[in-house]
């Protein structure tokens, strides 16, 4: 998960879906804060950021586990 994450350790959230999306929510906050581009997020903006990183997040894990089960 390190390549998704790179301002905060989602290891500090729970492991559900609940936690992942409270941590995507906080890498993209982190990552507007060190771009400078913070002040021009609505909360819509930031909602659809953590979204879009929750939902390729899941998606990679999915494909992980039917390599896995078709190997």
């Amino acid at each position: 998960m390190n390549r998704f994450f790179q301002y905060i350790d989602p290891t500090d959230y729970e492991i559900t879906n609940e936690g992942l999306m409270k941590a995507c929510t906080a890498e993209v906050i982190a990552e507007a804060e060190d771009s400078g581009d913070y002040p021009m997020y609505s909360a819509e903006d930031i909602l659809r950021a953590a979204n879009h990183l929750y939902l390729t997040i899941l998606n990679d894990v999915s494909l992980l586990m039917e390599a896995h089960l078709n190997s």
